[in-house]
């Protein structure tokens, strides 16, 4: 997996470079400029406070793992590639691997400095890194309200 920016996806030899099979384009307006040679999904998606994005990490990650399955490579990108496209590669790192959003954050710093989800993706990813590292069951108590019974494994350090 790749990410980047809307210019790094519409530079055809550079996406051959780096063997680049299948596209996530999370964007609300990039075009997807090489259809008829690549797979392509899109995903709309506004880089704003009031945007869920963590409704799509489920597509996503689909996506995602059916191109490396099939032993290709993906490229995420957004128009600018710090913020919806970062999102989507740690949610997938939490995901696939199984991490903390901070060691996927730092994992993906590293290769990417510019990367800043805004604000309201990073609540996103920490509430799906709860579901993801410990799950939950709703419970009904004895005065009839509702409560959250987290099911984390000993070997989940949520502190």
């Amino acid at each position: 997996m790749v990410f980047s920016n809307a210019h790094h996806s519409s530079q055809r030899e550079l996406l051959r470079l780096f063997g680049i099979t299948a596209v996530l384009n999370v964007s609300s307006a990039c075009p997807n400029l090489f259809e008829n040679e690549l797979s392509y999904m899109t995903l709309r998606v506004e880089d704003s406070m009031a945007a869920d994005i963590r409704v799509l990490f489920p597509q996503a990650i689909h996506f995602i793992d059916s191109v490396k399955e099939s032993g290709g490579r993906v490229l995420v990108h957004c128009q600018a590639g710090i913020s919806r496209s970062a999102t989507i590669c740690l949610a997938y790192l939490i995901h696939a691997q199984r991490v903390r959003l901070n060691e996927a954050f730092e994992f993906v710093k590293r290769r990417r400095q510019v990367i800043s989800p805004n604000l309201a993706f990073m609540g996103q990813l920490l509430q799906f890194e709860m579901d993801v590292l410990c799950p939950y069951t709703v419970l009904d108590t004895e005065d009839g309200t509702t409560a959250f019974q987290y099911l984390c494994s000993e070997n989940t350090d949520l502190s």
